[in-house]
């Protein structure tokens, strides 16, 4: 009879976590993220690829945030060390704040590709405002005297109200999509000169265009990221969910008044589960996870961090069932919390 209840009793928890997982999307995890921006440093630094950017005019970082507001503001990403012409698959991922209508041009919000005379040239880009009052992702490949007339690019509504949202597209051989607050808007098969092999990888920009005529693009850009896999609809919703109710909101909270280490949720987890904790000022942070044994098993944070809630997740899926101890160490604060891994 106790065995049956408790198989009946991790049933239920097995419909609870699967329930959770549907409404929430999937985590599609960190092991095709190939670049990651996210300016939570102050710095422009790419903490997962090395791909470290530029800022270029009046562009600067405040506040977790890249800040392109004046019109003469950009960031510069070392296309060669990126080489996005050598991907199978990409997805490309913003999250961002413009300037309420202060794109009426043709901006671009990323641009990958070259620039021959004023046109840009063999690229893939995306933008969330236009002139033709639309968000777009477009690829454009072989044609360097009319480059808009050979794009291949889905289109979506035009987002330039000075509020966050979260855009996405994703690109193979085959097709390119385009994700808006984690909702697809359109997925189109892709003409046949336009392949990611024939994107150039010469320049690679944020808030501005490849088109040198064109306006740069004004707002603020909180998070960059790059995958080498097409992300799909299940793990663009999971990101954004997990956007709009940690990271978005960090960048916009007060400073803690306290150092923090937040129970881990859910828990049990079983393979993935979200880890916060709160700085009050900026502070060389050490967050891992040790087995009972007191081994480490994933280290989570080990550097300089900015005041303010710092989200983690961690992906258990190479670790056995059992119990594990988050351990956050700060230059005067430690604090310890338990987590149960159940598969």
């Amino acid at each position: 009879m106790r065995t049956r209840l408790h198989y009946l009793l991790s049933f239920v928890l097995m419909l609870t976590l699967v329930g959770n997982l549907k409404g929430q999307g999937v985590d599609p995890g960190t092991k095709n993220l190939t670049h990651s921006w996210t300016f939570e440093d102050g710095t422009a630094n790419d903490y997962v690829g090395g791909a470290n950017g530029t800022l270029m005019g009046d562009a600067e970082i405040d506040g977790g945030s890249l800040i392109t507001v004046n019109g003469n503001s950009w960031m510069e990403m070392p296309a060669d060390s990126i080489a996005i012409n050598k991907y199978k698959e990409i997805t490309i991922a913003a999250w961002y704040r413009s300037v309420a209508g202060g794109n009426p041009g043709f901006s671009m919000l990323a641009f990958f590709g070259d620039t021959k005379a004023t046109n840009g040239v063999n690229y893939y880009f995306f933008t969330a405002a236009r002139q033709d009052k639309v968000n777009r992702a477009a690829i454009s490949c072989g044609s360097e005297s009319t480059p808009w007339s050979a794009e291949t690019g889905v289109n979506g509504p035009e987002y330039d109200d000075g509020t966050l949202h979260h855009m996405v597209s994703t690109l193979i051989d085959t097709t390119i999509t385009l994700y808006m607050d984690g909702q697809l808007q359109a997925s189109k098969h892709l003409d046949a000169n336009n392949t990611i092999a024939g994107i150039s990888p010469v320049l690679a920009y944020l808030a501005r265009s490849g088109y040198s005529s064109d306006p740069l693009w004004l707002g603020e850009i909180l998070e960059f990221n790059m995958y080498n896999k097409v992300l799909d609809s299940n793990e663009v919703h999971f990101l954004f969910n997990k956007g709009a109710t940690t990271s978005v909101e960090e960048k916009n909270a007060a400073v803690p008044q306290q150092y923090c280490l937040s129970q881990n949720y859910p828990n049990p987890f079983n393979p993935t589960t979200t880890i916060e904790f709160a700085l009050p000022r900026r502070s060389n942070v050490h967050l891992l996870v040790v087995n009972i044994i007191g081994q480490v098993v994933k280290v989570l944070a080990d550097g300089e961090y900015a005041a303010g809630i710092h989200t983690m997740t961690l992906d258990a899926s190479h670790l056995a069932s059992g119990v594990y101890f988050c351990r956050l160490q700060t230059e005067n604060f430690i604090d310890v919390k338990k987590l149960i891994l159940l598969k």
